[in-house]
Parts: C-alpha cells; structure tokens; sequence
C-alpha cells in the first residue's frame, strides 16, 4: 500500500511539474499565427487612421547613385507602392538614403524615420509620402516609424514597414504590412 501512494505520488509530480508546463510552454498560443509569403512584386498594408482600410497591391524599387554639387555620392532605394484597385488609387513611396561611404547600396536591417527640417541635400535616413485618394486629397508624408529590408538583392528587395503618415491639417494614419517589391523596367 505504501509503494502504491509513492507511486502514485511521483506520477502526479511528473504529471504536474513535467508533462504540464511542457504542454504550456510548447506554443499552444500560437495557433492562427501565419507568415505568409508575398508573390513577387506585391505588398499588403494596413491602414489605421480616420478611416481604416487594406491595401494589396504592387511593389517596384530603384536604386539610384547620385553625386550632389560637392561630391559626395548618395545611394538611394526608391520603394514604390500602389493598389491593385483603379477607381481608388493609392501611392505610397518610401526613400532611403545613404550617404555611407564604407558600403555600396542601402544595406539590409532597421531603418528610422528621420525628421527633416531643411533640404534633402546630403541626407541619410528614410523619408516619403502616400496620396491615398480613399482619405482625402491632400498628401501624407512619413513622420515616424522604421522599414527593415529583410532581403536586398539585385533584382528584388523584400521587407516590412511600420511608419506613421501625417497630412497639413494634422490627420494622422498608421501604416503597416509587408512588401516582396521587384526592379522598377
């Protein structure tokens, strides 16, 4: 009888500090969480703001090099966005600029918004700005937030974007979603 309850006692042990908080700490919760991949040349968005709304659509880059009047050379990755719908049209291009001389091209990871508060000449950071027809005609530039470039190569740039739009009379939207852009023809 006694060897039962010892028996019986390990059992409930391993039953309660083994098997219990395996089954809890093995993700269970993660269950409707996708990573769906994006076909080639498309992103997807979602819009937060006065008014809420998707947008799936095409994506295209180019990258330039350009030298300003005193020398020094930028690289830029131009990331154009917009829907696949006509009777609403919806653009959204994001710039960033680099002016490290130590790598060729925009580089692959995290990268800030920047304020900017005077011309655009020698600047390294991210800047842009959406005309979403569904909000209203004035523009929207970027404020704040942060775009990674996931993967970079020579004909196909692949990331996400969490930015904040602001318009001239304040209006303020969210945007974020991901992109798999192609070279701009």
């Amino acid at each position: 009888m006694k060897n039962s309850f010892r028996f019986v006692g390990k059992f409930l042990k391993l039953v309660c500090f083994g098997i219990v908080p395996f089954m809890l700490l093995s993700g269970g919760s993660k269950v409707g969480v996708t990573n769906n991949k994006l076909d080639d040349g498309t992103c997807s968005f979602n819009i937060i703001g006065s008014t809420n709304f998707h947008i799936d659509g095409f994506a295209s880059f180019k990258r330039i090099t350009e030298p300003d009047n005193f020398g020094n050379i930028a690289d830029k990755l131009v990331l154009s966005f917009s829907n696949c719908d006509t009777k609403k049209m919806h653009n959204l291009e994001i710039v960033i600029a680099s002016t490290n001389t130590d790598d060729v091209g925009v580089s692959v990871g995290k990268h800030k918004i920047k304020n900017i508060h005077c011309l655009i000449n020698r600047f390294s950071g991210v800047y842009g700005f959406a005309d979403l027809s569904e909000v209203g005609e004035l523009p929207f530039f970027v404020k704040s937030g942060d775009v990674i470039i996931k993967e970079s190569i020579s004909n196909k740039v692949d990331g996400n974007l969490e930015v904040q739009l602001e318009n001239a009379n304040g209006e303020s939207l969210n945007v974020k979603g991901s992109f798999n852009a192609l070279i701009k023809v």
